[in-house]
């Protein structure tokens, strides 16, 4: 901390990660080994925070958080398969459920997580399509979204929506059409959800997505000794390492496109470089509909 010009008692939750991947990185330490380390500097922050000129708010404990954020689980993690363009494109092909295609479809093309995907409200939606637009007269309503066209708000504030800030996704032309299929034929029912259930015609739930991509995508891409099952958050996994390392994009568009904060919060007090960069949604728009991969649907 006297390193990077703080108190040793104040250190930020980025701070402490950068501890850890020292002590396992850099160092060769074994996880069993960060883990006592972090436990111990942990006891003695909580100490610290038994002082009434603490600086940091109690409620604050970057240890806590930089440990929730950070796997430190000495169980080797799976990575998902590697699945290219050309197989989802025959596996999207054999998708013949319609909404079961958008719900997929969807989260390859923008990274959500199921009960981001779940939490859509028709308002929250906007598609240049006259059919639709006229037959959901709600539909692109809401004030976030009211001056775009083709694109989607996912706010933060939901419950079940994980991440950090809200934000606003394109919507291509691929995924338009596929939206455009599944809102032509969806229930009528007096409900703000976009995606409805099949039966009684209610918003669905995250394990209604996580089964649409099972009777896709297994039994040929079930969990095996090399990877893990792909599921709802395969389209997250996918979606973040194709802009990283296909096509190289800043760091940061990419955490505004996933709803990540750029900046360290609110604790921190130094005002680190990071909370002075502000992503929008005009800076990620021009390069995702140029470049986003085609899935033939």
């Amino acid at each position: 901390m006297n390193g990077r010009g703080r108190h040793p008692a104040t250190p930020h939750e980025d701070h402490v990660k950068a501890f850890i991947r020292r002590e396992i990185d850099e160092k060769g330490n074994s996880t069993r080994t960060a883990k006592k380390k972090l436990w111990h500097l942990n006891a003695v922050y909580q100490y610290w925070q038994s002082d009434a000129a603490f600086p940091h708010s109690s409620e604050y404990n970057p240890f806590q958080v930089a440990k929730k954020k950070l796997s430190l689980s000495t169980k080797r993690v799976k990575d998902p398969p590697r699945i290219p363009v050309s197989t989802l494109r025959e596996i999207l092909g054999d998708v013949t459920h319609v909404r079961d295609r958008a719900l997929i479809t969807m989260q390859l093309k923008l990274g959500l997580r199921a009960t981001e995907m779940a939490n859509i409200k028709l308002s929250e939606l906007d598609i240049t399509d006259h059919e639709v637009q006229r037959h959901y007269t709600d539909m692109g309503t809401a004030s976030q979204v009211a001056r775009f066209e083709d694109a989607v708000f996912i706010p933060s504030d939901r419950p079940g929506n994980k991440s950090e800030r809200p934000r606003m996704l394109p919507i291509d032309d691929e995924l338009r059409r596929v939206l455009t299929d599944y809102l032509l034929i969806r229930p009528d029912a007096d409900e703000p959800w976009m995606f409805l259930s099949r039966t009684n015609h209610i918003q669905i739930d995250d394990e209604t997505i996580n089964l649409a991509w099972k009777r896709a995508f297994h039994p040929k891409y079930a969990e095996t000794p090399q990877h893990r099952a792909v599921t709802s958050h395969y389209g997250r996994h996918r979606f973040t390492t194709y802009w990283r390392v296909k096509q190289d994009m800043n760091r940061e568009l990419i955490k505004y496109m996933r709803g990540d904060t750029s900046a360290g919060g609110p604790t921190d007090r130094a005002g680190g470089i990071d909370n002075y960069i502000h992503s929008y949604y005009e800076d990620i728009e021009p390069l995702y509909r140029e470049r986003i991969y085609k899935l033939g649907v």
